[in-house]
């Protein structure tokens, strides 16, 4: 039992929905997104207002952004964050936050479920506060459902980007305990849904895109490309 989100009964859920991503799924959202080169061309920030351990944000620290992290509880594993810019870490409710920390897109796995509407609720309040974009992280099946219409509706991304292959999303608490399972295959499916604020998509024309197995990251295209 690898105590994945989207596998598990609701009580053996992480209370708040800490859940770890693996490094290369941010790695290769970065690499769809040209080496986040909208950001690199605007000087922003990368925020992730749910960083947890903080793997979300190695793809932009190592591509030399500033990079911010906040969460209710401090759990980032500082070592990961060795030279270049820093990475600078404040507590807080992201939904309580007013303003972002510097000009910024948000990059971030969710919470998906221990406030009822908590992951629609984030998406929206960071459509308020970034510069340019909002990258969410998030298992595929929540791309349905009636409670997404509006939202979706109010603001269609710009892409869904499928990862064809499945990360493993363990309990951050559990790791430890886990060793060499907690990363061991995933068992769910998962996608980025991606916004840019300054270029709005129209209804009905989010791309679609799959990301390819990591051995065949080479093949990944920059949005740019196929927008």
């Amino acid at each position: 039992m690898r105590g994945e989100i989207s596998s598990g009964r609701h009580s053996k859920r992480h209370p708040l929905d800490w859940y770890v991503d693996e490094f290369w799924c941010a790695e290769q959202l970065a690499l769809v997104l040209d080496d986040l080169a909208l950001e690199q061309a605007e000087g922003l920030a990368i925020w992730d207002p749910c960083c947890g351990m903080g793997n979300t944000l190695l793809a932009a620290h190592d591509r030399n952004f500033l990079t911010y992290g906040s969460d209710l509880v401090e759990n980032v594993a500082y070592q990961n964050f060795g030279g270049g810019a820093p990475m600078i870490f404040t507590p807080g409710d992201f939904l309580e936050t007013k303003a972002a920390p510097a000009p910024c897109s948000l990059i971030f796995n969710p919470p998906y479920s221990y406030r009822k509407g908590i992951l629609e609720a984030f998406v929206r309040h960071a459509l308020v506060l970034t510069s340019r974009r909002v990258c969410i992280l998030v298992p595929s099946k929540w791309l349905a459902g009636k409670v997404r219409f509006q939202l979706f509706t109010d603001h269609p991304p710009q892409a869904v980007l499928h990862l064809c292959q499945r990360p493993s999303m363990p309990p951050g608490d559990l790791i430890a305990a886990m060793g060499k399972r907690a990363f061991r295959g995933g068992m769910v499916d998962y996608c980025w849904i991606v916004w840019d604020v300054k270029r709005p998509t129209a209804p009905g024309q989010t791309r679609t895109i799959w990301l390819p197995p990591l051995s065949r990251n080479s093949e990944i295209l920059s949005l740019e490309e196929v927008l």
